[in-house]
């Protein structure tokens, strides 16, 4: 099974659970309070990640991460159940598909939008309000700053993605000039 699949799953069910309990925002944020810690942490990553570590050592761990930031307890049950199917490797997917899964049930949409420089807080309410008014959704603006784009902008919804990069540009000026 693909990973992204595996991870979609895990999101789902772990969803649905806190559906049912409703804490479907609360388990949303300890998750992405997880995964902060998560990615910023390296030898954390590695060492709940890596085949060679033993299972003890990693409930161990996350017991730690778990008595400091006493998450809700489907999200503990749920990282547990990570460490023993030696599945923490899919956190990230599983994180990026309950978030989508949390945005598709409040009727928001998260758009991510690739820039040179920073925009400023009148650009950013600009595009979620002209971008809200062409999806018909609220929208969540994740905005990075890419300088190999060289101006511009790339914005990604969902599956679509439109590039109005300079670098982009120039690479089609490139291709109809060779003929």
């Amino acid at each position: 099974m693909h990973e992204s699949t595996l991870a979609k799953r895990y999101a789902n069910a772990l969803a649905e659970l806190a559906i049912e309990d409703k804490q479907l925002e609360t388990v949303g944020k300890d998750l992405n309070r997880f995964l902060e810690l998560f990615t910023s942490l390296p030898e954390l990553r590695f060492l709940l990640t890596s085949p060679t570590s033993e299972s003890k050592e990693q409930h161990a761990i996350l017991a730690t991460y778990l008595g400091k930031a006493n998450p809700a307890e489907i999200t503990r049950n749920f990282l547990r159940l990570l460490v023993d199917k030696r599945r923490m490797s899919l956190i990230e997917s599983i994180v990026v598909a309950y978030n989508l899964f949390m945005d598709q049930r409040a009727g928001k949409m998260a758009v991510k939008v690739k820039v040179l420089v920073p925009l400023t807080n009148a650009q950013t309410t600009q595009m979620q309000s002209t971008l809200s008014s062409i999806t018909g959704k609220s929208v969540r603006l994740e905005v990075d700053t890419d300088p190999d784009i060289l101006g511009g902008m790339v914005i990604t919804m969902g599956s679509i993605m439109v590039d109005y990069s300079v670098r982009n540009h120039l690479t089609r000026l490139k291709a109809s000039m060779r003929g």
